[in-house]
């Protein structure tokens, strides 16, 4: 059997168990045509079959895990160390309800993007009352006994988002609501972006359930996606055709939301995100949506310029 076929029979089995039916066989030879010749469409489709997505039941799996483990627990063992490590039922479910009722969960951003998305599967998977659950312009309305504003995103790469949202959302925060205290919680993080917006704003609590390391990757020199890769695979060769599709992807990006740089300016912009943003060098999708971190290969969704994507990102026109 050839590569391909053995790269097809690979990705028809992880589009019928884990992908939702989001890479049929037609769907990724439609991908396949945004590349120059079979070479890189072989090694496209090797980079396809590396590709980690995380479909529905995936996600509320990992929902589960933040508020058990980084919110209800850690609550519970205060409440049980206020009480003489007591293990009384009743007195726990008591005094963690009032926890709650003093707990605000926020999306992060608008209604349209991913975090509004992430907290109905939260708030279904947890069994929380819909009022706990709040948008961004309702922090300032909440009740003054407020103590736990609780953000919940998907993906950090760079940190940048968080850094530059906390400087209006969580500075409203702070300044009403002073002895409150305020945690981002993640499915996936970066330990660079956790740390620089530990470090570059007020957030009290920054974590995530699984945390990439540089071996997530795709060109580090420890990168999980070329450890047993097959003899045809050419890491230079994929490190060509990608650099230079994505910088082209982004170009067009970067013209229409930063029309008011010089052309120069942008082209940089593209260099440096070709491989993602940030370079975040990323083979990583989600059910209801693909992060810029990712190649942007695989997610390019824009009108400008004709490309089918695999996993594709719905943009923001702001």
């Amino acid at each position: 059997m050839s590569l391909e076929d053995k790269l097809h029979k690979k990705i028809k089995r992880l589009n019928e168990t884990l992908w939702d039916g989001k890479a049929s066989y037609s769907k990724v030879q439609a991908w396949l045509n945004n590349f120059n010749d079979d070479d890189e469409k072989l090694h496209a489709l090797f980079l396809l079959s590396q590709c980690i997505y995380f479909n529905e039941f995936q996600i509320r799996v990992l929902l589960k895990a933040i508020y058990r483990d980084f919110f209800e627990y850690p609550h519970i063992e205060n409440i049980r160390r206020k009480n003489a490590n007591s293990l009384d039922e009743k007195l726990i479910k008591l005094e963690y309800k009032k926890v709650l009722n003093v707990t605000r969960f926020i999306t992060v951003g608008n209604p349209s993007e991913s975090s509004a998305h992430l907290m109905m599967y939260f708030r279904q998977e947890n069994k929380l009352k819909t009022e706990l659950f709040i948008s961004p312009e309702d922090i300032l309305s909440c009740p003054a006994n407020i103590e736990n504003f609780v953000f919940l995103d998907d993906i950090c790469g760079s940190g940048n988002q968080m850094v530059s949202y906390s400087r209006t959302v969580i500075k409203h925060i702070k300044s009403s609501y002073p002895f409150a205290k305020t945690y981002y919680f993640l499915l996936l993080g970066t330990k660079e972006g956790k740390d620089y917006i530990r470090t570059n704003t007020v957030i009290d609590v920054v974590d995530s359930v699984l945390e990439l390391d540089d071996s997530f990757k795709l060109f580090d020199s420890n990168s999980r996606v070329f450890k047993s890769k097959p003899a045809e695979i050419d890491i230079d060769k994929i490190n060509i055709f990608t650099g230079r599709d994505g910088k082209d992807l982004y170009q067009t990006i970067y013209d229409r939301t930063h029309a008011s740089y010089d052309s120069m300016e942008r082209a940089a912009l593209a260099d440096r995100d070709k491989f993602g943003y940030k370079d975040g060098q990323f083979l990583i999708a989600f059910q209801h949506n693909t992060p810029d971190n990712t190649l942007p290969i695989i997610w390019y969704n824009e009108d400008v310029k004709p490309w089918y994507p695999i996993f594709k990102r719905a943009h923001k026109i702001y």
